[in-house]
């Protein structure tokens, strides 16, 4: 494949075997939106000449098309240019490939065509001295800037992407089957896309395809365009010289992508951290077998963090159990929705505080899980039991632990002669760690180790000490490397404990090794992490602000867009929102320290309380000053204290009389001040997305005294930013203030490169410390007389927001309450010691809401107050509640609308008009035409204009674009498409064997024409390519191929596509069906209980267990499982 390019207007081109597919933007005239949108077209190659103005951009062949981006306010084209291709070869043609070579075009103009890097994304700079504008680069054109995509293309060259031309990498070899290329089922049909790091890439391109019909498709997929990117581990080690082969295949889901410290935990979709998925694959064709065993590895399903700035990084749960719970649940329900059941391995430190706190929520979850009875849980002190054992050898002691469950999940066992599944796993070991890396590559080893010596002892091997022991050694070389590149993709080093791994001995050079990797971790996660973090972002489409998805322009979709919009009101809703907000500088007041605390005139004044008596939908709670502000308290600090305030509150909000319950959301704390976000249990569900950040001011950024936290989510649609912070102290210290502000606005930065100003709603309050600047005996006067009018205007917050200062753009309200600071403790007197300090208001909440929603969908105050009654500190807590409505979509009744209009597009006729003349297939014309022919016709230009190049010249002429070798003779009166493009692969329907694990969310078929005038054109025997002469497996069932639709000379009418629109006609529908593939939904064996629980194989790797059904696995009927027990390795019975 080539990349090609025109100037007027600009075009790319990736030029393939017999088709093009080319790019170029839609300009924002031609649009409604201003959504980044381009044009795409599928040409044949005939149309691609060098009088039409296409030149080559880039001299490397191109291996594949990763998707288009938008970075800076421009539009690439991703496109792989460099490979090593075989580096992995799991069984019989199938091959993966690693990419170390990723560029990226723009279409928008032609500033970075023709310029070469160097390695920090720079332009070369060449002749430089010399003035000539014409042909020279001058260095002012590029001085010190840096291709906008130089990072994407560093993170994507990296080495650890992989991808493959042959079969679905995102899948597992049990769930696509064993199959021979002309059999395969298409990747790009039944991909998981969470394992498809180019998805945010690719996805419009994936509903481009869609729209096509199936000939069209298969013109796509020969050709190439759209491949599927893994990120993780692939390699294959051979075995002999009889073909033999271990491989593994590690993937990384990129639903919760980071780096170590910056991703940990789970997420509210259920998503974690460090999902992989690896599959072990021994390939065995001198016994005619072929073997697989999957596990998989994640963080803790938990929310937690770690603070990376520190020495030795302290976890901080950040969400109460009850909140957790439903997330954790539906964590474990996808698992078992594609593995079968489970079995946890937990390999975190019963004696490490850190690991110990994690690890009983851990616990406590899985108690309370609603699906507790299809998963085992097993804890395992890694550390602890391999220093009983004196080494890491002391791993193997976990083995007795899992071994029942090992005996019926089983393995996925195929035979090649009878050409049939033997047996499935039918169920996962999920290991963790905490980072789910060294610790668990090795527990995962020897899982893994274990189920190969079963098989080599069921095949005789084990008795042949020397070929076992090559073997086994392989297999551990296999792992290290697998765990080195986990490693390297979340920490930027390889992994601790390799050395064991590798040789099954530690020694002092393997220990100083992993001393060295240690400190280089912590160099890559306190220098680099941060900076790759934002980089994944944007790869996989999260980064709040620099995410935006090109769209490929397609008249249908903005049509069913407006009717979509149309029908908004069935799906959705508005809920009206009261918050409560409170602040409160505890001045180190220690809540275990004193009995009988009641906060309740503070948390529940009756202002806050509805005209029904209800309560807020949220609180959130910001308190400064929890320890004393002094060096040695501060680098002391361990969130103690954060933890003892979050449990008071706790107790505090769900002793009030009331009918529900409030839930701990999320904490954000540094050393002296917390955040606390409370939800009604029963509006938990419409909160999401919640994530915390803070930043420190004092010392210039290096202490804790002195800072803010804040805290965002989604209500709904409504994205709210909460922030609590303490500001510099002291009378004169006006301007220390405004830059502590300046500094939290720009450097206070949410997960996902979210700002606080990114937000529909802000409300910041906390210990501002502006003071009045009056005398004080004159300020306690007026404070006495209620005097507030006069005190506001000595306020300097009044002053810095009037004067464009700090907080210029928020909004206060009406302060009509005393100075709140400061105060004798446990009294309501105003200071009486020596400093006899000016009463002020110190503590106060603001607001702002985005301008677009001032109008139609404030935040309006309720109240704003002081609880002087609450006595703890030198100061007095103040509140504020508002009232807002966020707006409710109701995702499934959206999905079901949206099938509908698709549904009534798909069945609607259109009245053709007769095309004119040929057009390549595109997206970008508005019209729709189908051109109605006779039963008796025979194969007409106007029938086939999707496929005719238009002509060039009278006569024949030869055309060499730039080396592609590519001879193209044209005439005027050829009326004849091209040929098709050669044979690649047919496409086959699933086998009978069930895939788990494909997408329960297939892509919208589109209508396709099955009935043509003619015989399709025979395929040109010069262009086809050499295919294996073994004859190939033969397939269960057979899929439509390219030669398969056939254009029948009693056809209907016919159909052309373009723009991305196709027209139908009643009489496909029966055909759309039949043709159509779509992803299968995971069964599980039927009559578990009646299979053998040994489940074993004999010497020759036939099983001796019976399936009472017979047939293969997964067919019939679906046994809902009921418990652990339940499970067993499923044994077919011969045919």
């Amino acid at each position: 494949m080539k990349l090609l390019y025109k100037e007027h207007p600009r075009t790319l081109v990736l030029y393939s075997d017999t088709f093009s597919l080319s790019f170029r933007i839609k300009s924002s005239k031609e649009l409604d939106s201003k959504k980044p949108t381009v044009n795409v077209d599928l040409i044949p190659n005939t149309n691609i000449t060098k009088e039409q103005g296409y030149r080559t951009l880039i001299r490397r062949d191109v291996f594949g098309c990763l998707g288009l981006i938008y970075v800076e306010d421009q539009i690439y084209l991703a496109i792989i240019t460099g490979a090593l291709t075989n580096v992995a070869r799991p069984i019989e043609n199938e091959t993966v490939d690693k990419i170390y070579s990723v560029d990226f075009v723009s279409l928008n103009n032609d500033d970075w065509d023709f310029v070469e890097l160097d390695s920090s994304g720079y332009p070369i700079v060449v002749n430089e001295e010399q003035d000539d504008d014409d042909n020279n680069i001058t260095s002012d054109r590029y001085a010190r800037v840096q291709h906008p995509c130089f990072e994407l293309r560093k993170l994507l060259s990296n080495g650890s992407f992989y991808y493959s031309n042959d079969f679905d990498l995102t899948s597992l070899l049990q769930n696509r089957g064993v199959s021979s290329p002309d059999t395969r089922i298409n990747s790009i049909d039944h991909y998981k896309p969470e394992y498809m790091w180019n998805s945010f890439l690719m996805d419009e391109l994936i509903h481009f395809r869609s729209n096509l019909d199936t000939y069209n498709q298969l013109i796509l997929d020969d050709n190439r365009f759209l491949t599927t990117v893994i990120r993780g581990f692939a390699k294959t080690t051979p075995i002999g010289s009889h073909g033999d082969s271990l491989t593994i295949i590690s993937k990384q889901s990129w639903k919760r992508a980071g780096t170590r410290y910056n991703t940990r935990g789970i997420d509210d979709n259920g998503n974690v951290a460090n999902f992989v998925e690896t599959e072990y694959i021994y390939y065995n064709p001198s016994k005619s077998s072929i073997f697989t065993f999957t596990q998989i590895r994640g963080s803790v399903p938990t929310f937690w963090e770690q603070d990376s700035s520190l020495m030795n990084p302290k976890i901080t749960l950040t969400r109460s159990t009850q909140a957790t719970q439903p997330v954790f649940n539906k964590h474990f329900g996808d698992i078992l929705q594609s593995y079968g059941v489970c079995h946890i391995v937990d390999l975190l430190s019963k004696t490490k505080s850190s690991e110990v706190q994690i690890s009983q929520r851990y616990q406590q979850l899985y108690n309370h899980c609603d699906k507790k009875e299809e998963i085992d849980y097993t804890a395992f002190d890694f550390h602890h039991e391999t220093k009983i054992a004196g080494g890491f050898a002391g791993a193997t002691k976990i083995l007795p632990y899992l071994q029942d469950s090992l005996n019926l999940f089983g393995w996925f066992t195929y035979d090649m002669n009878r050409q049939e599944v033997i047996t499935r796993q039918d169920g996962i070991f999920r290991v963790n760690c905490l980072d789910c890396l060294d610790r668990t590559n090795l527990i995962e080893q020897v899982i893994c180790r274990s189920v190969l010596e079963n098989i080599l002892t069921n095949q005789g091997i084990y008795n042949n000490r020397m070929a076992f022991e090559g073997m086994i050694q392989k297999h551990n070389t296999l792992w290290a490397d697998n765990g080195d590149a986990i490693s390297q993709i979340y920490t930027g080093t390889n992994a601790l404990k390799s050395s064991f791994s590798r040789s099954g001995k530690m020694n002092f050079a393997g220990a100083l090794s992993d001393v060295t990797k240690s400190v280089s971790r912590m160099y890559q996660n306190t220098f680099v992490d941060g900076k790759k973090q934002l980089t994944i972002d944007i790869l996989v489409g999260v980064d709040g602000r620099n995410s935006r998805k090109v769209k490929v322009y397609n008249p249908a979709s903005e049509y069913i867009k407006s009717k979509l919009k149309e029908q908004e009101n069935s799906f959705t809703s508005f809920e009206n929102v009261k918050i409560f907000t409170g602040t409160y500088n505890v001045n180190a007041f220690n809540p275990l320290m004193t009995k009988n605390i009641d906060l309740t005139s503070w948390l529940f004044p009756s202002s806050v309380q509805n005209g029904d008596g209800s309560l807020p939908d949220m609180y959130a709670i910001g308190l400064q000053e929890l320890i004393e502000l002094n060096a040695s308290s501060i680098l002391n600090a361990d969130g103690s204290r954060a933890l003892q305030w979050s449990q008071l509150l706790n107790e505090q909000l769900n002793s009030f009389q009331m009918d529900e319950e409030y839930v701990l959301l999320r904490t954000e704390s540094i050393a002296t001040m917390a955040l606390f976000l409370y939800v009604k249990k029963s509006k938990v569900s419409y909160v999401t997305r919640v994530a915390g950040s803070s930043k420190k001011t004092g010392l210039g950024g290096m202490a804790a005294n002195k800072g803010a936290c804040g805290i965002r989510c989604l209500f709904g649609t409504t994205s709210f930013a909460f922030v609590t912070c303490h500001l510099a102290a002291g009378t004169l210290a006006v301007t220390e203030r405004y830059n502590d502000y300046s500094t939290i606005m720009q450097g206070l930065v949410f997960p996902r490169n979210y700002y606080i100003k990114d937000h529909d709603h802000v409300i910041w309050f906390g210990d501002l410390n502006y003071r009045i600047d009056i005398p004080n005996l004159e300020c306690r006067q007026l404070v006495a007389n209620g005097a507030y009018k006069e005190l506001l205007e000595n306020d300097q917050l009044t002053r810095e927001r009037r004067d464009r200062g700090a907080f210029n753009e928020f909004k206060e309200g009406l302060v009509k309450f005393p100075p709140t600071y400061k105060f004798d403790k446990y009294t309501n007197d105003y200071d009486t010691s020596e400093k006899q300090r000016t009463p002020s208001w110190t503590d106060r909440v603001l607001f702002l809401s985005d301008k677009k929603l001032t109008t139609t969908n404030p935040l309006k105050l309720l109240k704003y107050d002081s609880a002087i009654d609450v006595l703890y500190s030198d100061h007095k807590a103040v509140y504020a509640s508002f009232e807002t409505t966020a707006k409710i979509i109701n995702e499934q009744i959206k999905k079901n609308k949206l099938n509908e209009i698709i549904l009534s597009l798909s069945f609607k006729k259109i009245t053709p008009s007769p095309s004119p003349s040929p057009a390549p297939l595109t997206t970008s014309s508005t019209t729709t035409t189908t051109t109605t022919m006779s039963r008796t016709s025979s194969l007409t230009r106007s029938s086939t204009s999707i496929l005719t190049p238009t002509p060039v010249s009278a006569g024949g002429t030869t055309d060499l674009i730039h080396g592609l070798g590519q001879t193209t003779t044209t005439t005027t009166l050829s009326l004849a498409p091209p040929p098709p493009p050669p044979a690649r692969r047919a496409m086959t329907t699933p086998s009978t064997i069930p895939p788990i694990g494909f997408s329960s969310t297939p892509l919208i078929p589109s209508p396709l024409s099955s009935n043509r005038s003619s015989p399709a054109p025979s395929i040109n025997s010069s262009s086809e390519k050499k295919h294996d002469t073994k004859p190939p497996i033969p397939p269960m069932k057979r899929n439509t191929t390219l030669n398969d639709i056939k254009l029948s000379s009693s056809s209907s009418p016919t159909n052309s596509i373009k723009s991305g629109k196709v027209s139908k006609d009643d009489s496909d529908v029966d055909t759309m069906k039949k043709l159509d593939v779509k992803p299968m939904i995971p069964k599980k064996p039927e009559n578990l209980k009646s299979i053998h629980k040994d489940g074993k194989l004999d010497n020759n790797g036939n099983s001796t267990s019976q399936n009472t059904n017979g047939g293969e696995s997964g067919g019939g009927g679906v046994a809902t499982p009921k418990s652990m027990a339940s499970w067993q390795p499923l044994v077919p019975g011969r045919k």
